[in-house]
């Protein structure tokens, strides 16, 4: 016997969620019924069982409990297989046929905590473990919008007063269906929180009112990861799956260093004590399937040998709570305790390429490898397009970058623009091309590295790199 089975209500579920995620988190391991299938002889015998086997039996009174049938079936099991009763006052008044027990009372509901006395006498009954509270992390491929979630968390720009992306299909579909958009834009530094009324899969979104991305730096990712969690600790302390996007890749960012400062932003809120109680799943979402590869890949190697995280299966991992709060030492994850302030004043490599999936591998196996192999940041812009905004974006990255790297492969207008910035600017250049398809400019100082396989652009990258320093 090593459980607790909470009994309640089925109108009580979200505080009977809360309340196993409390004791979870406390490290004790609970079980509850969440089917909420229609009665059977199969479905009463899993309930007998899980009662019969338990080492507490806990039971939230409420009056909706106190007129279920099965609530007080529960309770007559556990009275004649001699289990400890433990009663949890959420509602109304305690029950008089449990007067002769002292009762825990957590009628402040959602925002109710256990007693230490409370804990401590389940304690005396169930045993410990040292993993306790589980939340299960995950990068997936697919669309943020169709993705079935409790909230789905998105940036609201308050220097422009504009959505972008993902959040500006969310917040022109809520405004359809009558929400203002003033409720979807809160100021800087403030949240606000929508249901979605079935117009996205997630079932609440949830608007950060932040600056531009680029302005927000590392640390601005790395805070907002944080800041979402605190919301969702006031406003959905129900919630249990959390959806967002990745934060960075594609943006002027190095994807690497920004999915660390975006992950070390969950350590920091759950360190703080700011876990929302019922949270056990957060899912990043790319909507590109090669780059959800690489990130999940990234992700791999920033927790490999990280004692709290569990490796279930590929971009899935389960996170043990206790360690994250209590570990800070272990060395394996330097890199998500520094992603984030130290990030910003790294030196970086600035990429320019052509939209070009074709040599997507070649840029995070080949010019990526090199570069993060001698301790630099490794930085692209991803849109096809230079709008006003991005164009000003990718100024900025050229103007500090310590080299840029150009891939003249099937170049673009796009690609020549940023190029002639770069050497306007008197920054130091690198050029690639792919073996055959020899750039549009006939260019012989400097002149491009020639390249078939992505070795040989790890390999000349790296010793271009290399003398540059030298």
């Amino acid at each position: 016997m090593s459980h607790i089975f909470i009994s309640y209500s089925k109108q009580n579920l979200a505080f009977a969620r809360y309340l196993r995620a409390l004791l979870e988190d406390e490290g004790f391991a609970v079980w509850m019924d969440e089917t909420q299938l229609s009665p059977s002889a199969r479905w009463w015998k899993s309930i007998e069982q899980n009662i019969e086997g338990c080492a507490a039996f806990v039971v939230v009174m409420s009056p909706d409990a106190y007129e279920s049938d099965w609530v007080e079936r529960e309770i007559l099991l556990a009275e004649g297989r001699k289990r400890p009763i433990f009663p949890v006052l959420l509602a109304g008044e305690p029950w008089s046929r449990l007067a002769n027990i002292q009762y825990e009372d957590m009628r402040a509901g959602l925002r109710a905590r256990p007693s230490a006395h409370f804990l401590n006498a389940l304690g005396s009954r169930v045993p410990r473990s040292g993993k306790g509270r589980v939340l299960d992390f995950a990068i997936i491929s697919g669309d943020l919008l169709t993705i079935e979630a409790d909230v789905m968390a998105l940036r609201h720009n308050v220097v422009r007063q504009t959505h972008s992306g993902p959040a500006r299909t969310v917040a022109e579909r809520l405004i359809k269906v009558g929400i203002p958009i003033e409720q979807l834009s809160p100021p800087l530094g403030e949240h606000s929180l929508t249901p979605t009324q079935g117009t996205i899969g997630a079932r609440h979104a949830l608007f950060v009112g932040l600056p531009r991305l680029i302005q927000m730096g590392y640390t601005g990712i790395r805070e907002y990861s944080a800041r979402v969690l605190l919301a969702l600790e006031r406003d959905a302390p129900d919630a249990r799956h959390l959806i967002m996007n990745l934060n960075g890749p594609g943006a002027g960012f190095d994807e690497v260093e920004a999915l660390a400062a975006q992950f070390g932003g969950y350590l920091d809120a759950i360190r703080a004590g700011h876990l929302p109680p019922a949270l056990d799943r957060i899912t990043l979402v790319e909507l590109n399937p090669d780059r959800a590869m690489h990130m999940r890949e990234a992700l791999q190697a920033q927790l490999a040998g990280v004692d709290y995280a569990e490796r279930l299966e590929d971009g899935l991992y389960r996170l043990s709570v206790v360690q994250m709060r209590d570990d800070r030492q272990n060395a394996a994850k330097t890199r998500i305790e520094a992603a984030g302030a130290q990030s910003e004043t790294k030196p970086f490599v600035y990429v320019i390429m052509p939209a070009d999936d074709s040599l997507d591998d070649f840029y995070h196996y080949g010019i990526q490898g090199a570069v993060h192999a001698r301790g630099l940041l490794c930085v692209r812009v991803d849109d096809n397009i230079l709008l006003e905004e991005v164009l000003e974006q990718v100024k900025k990255r050229i103007d500090t970058a310590s080299v840029v790297v150009a891939d003249l492969t099937h170049a673009d207008p796009r690609v020549y623009l940023q190029l002639g910035y770069a050497w306007g600017k008197g920054r130091p250049t690198i050029l690639l091309a792919r073996a055959g398809a020899p750039p549009a400019l006939e260019l012989s100082s400097p002149a491009p590295i020639l390249y078939k396989k992505i070795k040989d652009v790890e390999t000349a990258l790296a010793r271009a790199l290399d003398a540059l320093k030298a």
